[in-house]
């Protein structure tokens, strides 16, 4: 940091020199005579009868001295502006760099919630089994009981959520109660594509557009009953 200062302020100094060099212009030196005499006078031309033309005075040293003083007056500022750049910056990576390393204050660290299904459960195993099955048991009647399809369908996966509430199973904070069903009714092996499929008629039907026809009452009923001999 001091090094990167240190060429910041001699290029700073540099540059002040340079412009007052700039505006003091080029000096004008006079020669000196070795003697006092006057100088010899010239002879004036003989003049003819054709006039000659008139020569164009060369320019004067103090008009040169000005257009190059500007110039050189113009390149400086443009160098200055560029190291004034260059010095912004400089300072915003710098000022972004302690920001970054600035000493965090310390926090009391919140509790962390546990996954789904990584709670400790004091439900004892047949109280969970003996509330499925009756959910299971319910669901069947409801397929079966209902004229439209549809809510059928409705019907009978309600009753599994009702069930699986009923087990005594805390559901998840970021659990919704469908995909809390499903992990309860899942806790036996083999039927989770079967609770996957009735999850999802049951969206299909109360949550879109789609109409219900008795093929999806008949996928309902196949995966009730493969849930049935699950859980047997």
């Amino acid at each position: 940091m001091e090094r990167g200062w240190l060429v910041i302020v001699v290029t700073g100094l540099f540059c002040v020199v340079m412009i007052a060099a700039a505006l003091q212009g080029a000096p004008n030196i006079r020669p000196i005579s070795s003697t006092s005499e006057p100088l010899p006078a010239e002879p004036l031309p003989e003049i003819s009868g054709t006039p000659s033309p008139t020569p164009t005075p060369p320019p004067e040293p103090g008009v040169v001295a000005g257009v190059l003083g500007a110039i050189m007056l113009g390149i400086l500022v443009l160098l200055c502006l560029v190291g004034l750049v260059l010095l912004v910056l400089w300072v915003i990576r710098m000022l972004i760099r302690l920001w970054r390393d600035r000493p965090l204050p310390r926090r009391d660290g919140g509790a962390v919630g546990l996954a789904p299904g990584d709670a400790p459960s004091d439900v004892e195993p047949h109280v969970v089994e003996a509330a499925i099955r009756r959910g299971i048991a319910g669901a069947l009647e409801e397929i079966e009981g209902h004229a439209v399809p549809a809510d059928a369908i409705v019907a009978a996966w309600i009753g599994l959520e009702e069930s699986a509430a009923d087990a005594g199973i805390t559901r998840g904070q970021s659990e919704t109660p469908g995909e809390f069903t499903v992990r309860i009714i899942s806790r036996r092996s083999g039927i989770s594509a079967d609770a996957q499929t009735l999850l999802r008629l049951y969206e299909r039907v109360r949550f879109g557009t789609y109409v219900a026809v008795e093929d999806d009452r008949s996928a309902a009923r196949t995966a009730l009953q493969s849930i049935e001999a699950g859980w047997r």
